[in-house]
C-alpha cells in the first residue's frame, strides 16, 4: 500500500495542503535588488487597453534604462511586427541599452518548429540579452507550488529568463545547482502577493518614480491587474492568485540567495517511509499495549510535525500522507489482530488450565458456556471463575502454611522470599529481621548461631541436593535461635511444571526438646565433673605429705600431673557447661577492657615462654552487650592457645577495629599468632569437643574443649568466630559482636 501510494501520487492532496500550511510558516524577507514594474489598473486606466503601442513600451523601457539597472526581464511576447516599424526599431534600440531577457511561449524554442515560431520578431529578438520561458505549471489541483527552470531537453534546453538573470550574477545560483533540465522546483514564495517592491508603470512614464527605483536592481516586467489574466492561484495567495511576474520574482529570490525547498526523491521517500514504519511494527511487537498507545501516537503525530518543520526551517519537503495512511490502516488491523489473537490463546489456555486449579481440594462450579452469552461473555466468565479458584488455592495452601507449628518460608533460586507462614514472621521478628516484598533468606537464617562443631554454611544450600536430589532431611544443619530455641534447617527443592528448580521450602524445625534432653545430659556430666574434683584435689594434697617422699620423684610427678589434667578436665566440662547452658548477666561493657584483663591473665605464661603480647587496641571505645566472666574467659582461651602454641621471641597480636555485622554496626576482635598453623583437615574440626589440634611448645596439650567454650560464647552473643590458618606461618582467631544500639551515635 505504501510503495503504491508513494508511486501513484494518490495522497497528494493531503501532501499539498501539509505542504502549503508550512509555507505559510515561513519567515523571509525579499532581496531590495528585486523590483517589479507592473501593468496595473491605474496603469490600464491612463494609458488605455492592453496591448499598449511598441512605442510606449520602448519609453517605459528607456526611463528604467535611465534609472541603470543590472537587468529586466519582460514577460510580455513580441511575437508579431508592429504596424509602424519605427516603434519596433525604438523598442529595440531600448532593450539593447539594459541587458534585457524576454519571455516566449512554452515550447517556442525547441527543436522541430520553425525558426520563428514562438519567437520574438527578429529586430527585438536580436536586441534582447537572452530569450526563455516565464510560464508556469499549476499542480493538479490548480495551485501553483513549482516550477521547470528550463524549457525543452538536452542541448534544446533553454533555462528560464530569470534563472539567466541570477547566472549574470552568480554563475551556478545554488538552488539551481542540483535541479535537473527535466526537474521542477519548489517556490520558496517568501509572502502573499505584492510583497516585492513594486512601481507602477505609469508613474515610470510620467517620471514620478523614485529616483533610485532601479539603480544596481533586477526589474521585472509584467502585469498584475487581474484583468488581463496572469496570474496563479499559490499557497501563498488568496482566490484571486498572485501574477505571474511575481511568482518570478519568488524565483530569481531564491536563486540569488540561495534559499530553496529541497523535495527529496520518491525514492527516499519510499526507503524513509518504510523505515518508519518497520520501526514501528517492531514497537507493536515488543511493547506493551499502554506503551504502544503512546508509541503509535508519537509515530502519527511526528513525521507531519517533521514535514511542516522540514519545510518552515529546514527547507526540505518530505511528504507524509502517504505514510500516514499506510499506518492508519495498519495500527486499528495490528489492534484487531493482536487482540484477536490474545483473546482466542486467553480462552484456550484457561480452558486447558480449568482442570487443573485446585484439582478435588476444591468446590467444582459449572463451566462458563453453560451461562450462556456470547463468547466475550463466557471468556469473562471463565476468567472470574479461575481467579476466584486461584484465589481458593492460595487461601488453602496459605492457610495450611499458617498451622504449620514450625517455621516455614518458601524462596527462590536467589534466595527472595516468596511466601511465609505466622510461624517464620514470629521468628523473623524475634531476631529483629523483617519479611515483605523483595526480603531476604539470609538475614532470616542469620538469626540461627551454628551450634559447636558444624561448620557448614547455612544458605546457600548445599548443591548435592540440586545433582543428586537428596532429601533436604538427609543432612540437617542445626543451630541456636532466639528465646533459647534449637532449630534444624531442612531444605526441599521445589519445581515447576517442566521439572526445573525454582527456589527452596525452608523449614526450621524446632528442635528444642531433643537439644533440652542434650542438656540434661551434659548437666550430669557437670555433676560428674564436680565430684570428681574433690578427691583429685586431695590426691595432690597427698602426695606433699612426707610419707609420700620417699617414692621416686617421677612418680609423684606424674601421679600429679594426671591429676591436675583431670581437674583442667573437670574445669573446662563446668564451664563449656555453662556457656552453653547457664543464663547469661548482660550489661553494657568496653570490649578493650576486657580484653587488657585477658591479656594480664596470661601475662604470668608469655613470660615464662618467652612470648610477648601486643595490644592494638587505641583509644576508641567499643560498647557491647555481654557477659563480662563468659566474654573473658573466651579471650583467655584464645590468648593461652596463641601463648602455648608459639615459640620462643614471637609475638602474639591483639587488635580491635569496627565492622559490620548481618548489616548492624560491630567489633572485630582479632588474635593472631606466628606458630606452626593448621592445615584443613585441623581446621575442618577445630570447633568440635575434643578436638585438640595443635601440640603445645611448652608440653601443656589442651583436651580440646577451649575453643568449643569460645564458640559457644561467641555464639550466646550474637556473634561470629572465623579462624585463617596457614601451615608454617600462623593463626588468625576473628571475633565480631554486635556493638551495643544504645552506644551507636
Amino acid at each position: 500500500m505504501l510503495i503504491l501510494l508513494v508511486t501513484t501520487g494518490a495522497a497528494s492532496h493531503l501532501d499539498n495542503a501539509v505542504y502549503d500550511w508550512s509555507l505559510s510558516l515561513r519567515h523571509e524577507k525579499p532581496r531590495a535588488e528585486i523590483v517589479i514594474v507592473a501593468i496595473d489598473r491605474e496603469s490600464l486606466a491612463r494609458t488605455g487597453d492592453w496591448p499598449w503601442s511598441r512605442r510606449i513600451l520602448a519609453e517605459l523601457i528607456n526611463d528604467i534604462d535611465d534609472g541603470q539597472p543590472k537587468a529586466i526581464a519582460s514577460h510580455f511576447f513580441y511575437l508579431f511586427p508592429s504596424p509602424k516599424p519605427e516603434d519596433d526599431k525604438a523598442f529595440a534600440a531600448a532593450i539593447a541599452r539594459t541587458p534585457t531577457y524576454l519571455s516566449v511561449p512554452p515550447g517556442g524554442l525547441q527543436a522541430g518548429r520553425p525558426a520563428t515560431f514562438g519567437k520574438p520578431i527578429p529586430i527585438i529578438a536580436q536586441a534582447a540579452k537572452g530569450l526563455g520561458p516565464a510560464d508556469g505549471s499549476p499542480d493538479p489541483d490548480g495551485i501553483l507550488r513549482r516550477t521547470s527552470l528550463f524549457d525543452g531537453e538536452g542541448s534544446q534546453a533553454r533555462p528560464r529568463i530569470v534563472l539567466q538573470m541570477a547566472r549574470a550574477e552568480v554563475h551556478e545560483p545554488a538552488a539551481a545547482a542540483g535541479n535537473a533540465q527535466s526537474d521542477s522546483m519548489l517556490i520558496p514564495f517568501v509572502g502573499p502577493p505584492g510583497s516585492f517592491t513594486t512601481v507602477s508603470a505609469i508613474s515610470v512614464l510620467q517620471g514620478k518614480a523614485p529616483k533610485d527605483a532601479f539603480k544596481n536592481k533586477y526589474v521585472l516586467f509584467g502585469a498584475t491587474a487581474p484583468e488581463l489574466l496572469d496570474n496563479y492561484p499559490t499557497p501563498r495567495s488568496g482566490k484571486d492568485g498572485m501574477p505571474a511576474v511575481e511568482v518570478d520574482a519568488n524565483i530569481l529570490n531564491s536563486l540569488l540567495t540561495g534559499v530553496s525547498i529541497r523535495e527529496v526523491s520518491s525514492a527516499w521517500e519510499l526507503i524513509g517511509s518504510l523505515s518508519l514504519l518497520w520501526l514501528l511494527l517492531i514497537a507493536l511487537v515488543r511493547l506493551g499495549p499502554r506503551e504502544n498507545l503512546w508509541f503509535a501516537a508519537g509515530m502519527i503525530i511526528l513525521p507531519p510535525a517533521a514535514a511542516v518543520f522540514g519545510v518552515a526551517v529546514l527547507g526540505v519537503w518530505f511528504p507524509p500522507s502517504p505514510y500516514l495512511a499506510t499506518v492508519m490502516v495498519i495500527v486499528p488491523y495490528w489492534g484487531w489482530r493482536r487482540l484477536n489473537a490474545v483473546s482466542g490463546y486467553f480462552a484456550n489456555e484457561l480452558r486447558a488450565l480449568e482442570p487443573y486449579i485446585g484439582d478435588a481440594a476444591l468446590t467444582a462450579t459449572p463451566p462458563p458456556a453453560s451461562l450462556g452469552g456470547d463468547l466475550v461473555l463466557q471468556q469473562m466468565l471463565l476468567l472470574e471463575d479461575t481467579k476466584r479458584r486461584i484465589s481458593d488455592l492460595r487461601r488453602f495452601v496459605a492457610d495450611i502454611l499458617a498451622n504449620f507449628p514450625d517455621p516455614v518460608l518458601v524462596v527462590d533460586r536467589a534466595g527472595h522470599v516468596l511466601t511465609v507462614n505466622q510461624a517464620a514472621r514470629e521468628f523473623a521478628r524475634r531476631i529483629g529481621a523483617t519479611v515483605g516484598p523483595d526480603s531476604r533468606i539470609e538475614p532470616i537464617l542469620a538469626g540461627l548461631a551454628p551450634l559447636p562443631g558444624e561448620n557448614r554454611a547455612l544458605w546457600p544450600p548445599p548443591k548435592d541436593l540440586d545433582e543428586f536430589g537428596l532429601p533436604a532431611n538427609e543432612r540437617p544443619l542445626t543451630g541456636a535461635g532466639p528465646s533459647e530455641r534449637f532449630y534444624e534447617l531442612r531444605l526441599t527443592p521445589t519445581r515447576n511444571a517442566a521439572d526445573e528448580a525454582t527456589g527452596w521450602i525452608v523449614h526450621l524445625a524446632d528442635i528444642t526438646p531433643l537439644m533440652s534432653a542434650i542438656r540434661q545430659r551434659e548437666d550430669a556430666l557437670q555433676l560428674l565433673s564436680h565430684d570428681m574434683r574433690s578427691p583429685l584435689s586431695a590426691i595432690m594434697a597427698t602426695l606433699e605429705h612426707p610419707d609420700f617422699q620417699i617414692a621416686p620423684a617421677a612418680l609423684r610427678q606424674r601421679i600429679a600431673s594426671q591429676a591436675a589434667r583431670t581437674v583442667a578436665l573437670a574445669d573446662d566440662f563446668t564451664r563449656l557447661a555453662k556457656a552453653e547452658s547457664a543464663a547469661y548477666l548482660l550489661e553494657p561493657i568496653d570490649l578493650g577492657h576486657v580484653l587488657r584483663d585477658a591479656a594480664d591473665s596470661v601475662w604470668g605464661l608469655a613470660q615464662a615462654g618467652g612470648v610477648k603480647v601486643k595490644l592494638d587496641i587505641g583509644h576508641e571505645e567499643y560498647v557491647v552487650l555481654a557477659d563480662r566472666g563468659q566474654l573473658a574467659r573466651a579471650l583467655v582461651n584464645l590468648l593461652d592457645n596463641a601463648v602455648k602454641f608459639s615459640s620462643s621471641g614471637s609475638q602474639v597480636t591483639c587488635r580491635l577495629w569496627p565492622t559490620t555485622l548481618n548489616g548492624a554496626p560491630g567489633v572485630a576482635c582479632e588474635v593472631a599468632d606466628k606458630a606452626g598453623g593448621m592445615g584443613p583437615t585441623q581446621l575442618a574440626t577445630l570447633f568440635r569437643k575434643f578436638a585438640s589440634n595443635r601440640d603445645a611448645l611448652n608440653g601443656s596439650a589442651g583436651i580440646g574443649l577451649g575453643l568449643a567454650l569460645v564458640q559457644m560464647v561467641v555464639s550466646r552473643h550474637d556473634g561470629v568466630i572465623n579462624c585463617d590458618s596457614v601451615e608454617g606461618h600462623g593463626t588468625t582467631f576473628t571475633i565480631i559482636l554486635p556493638l551495643h544500639e544504645e552506644t551507636i551515635p
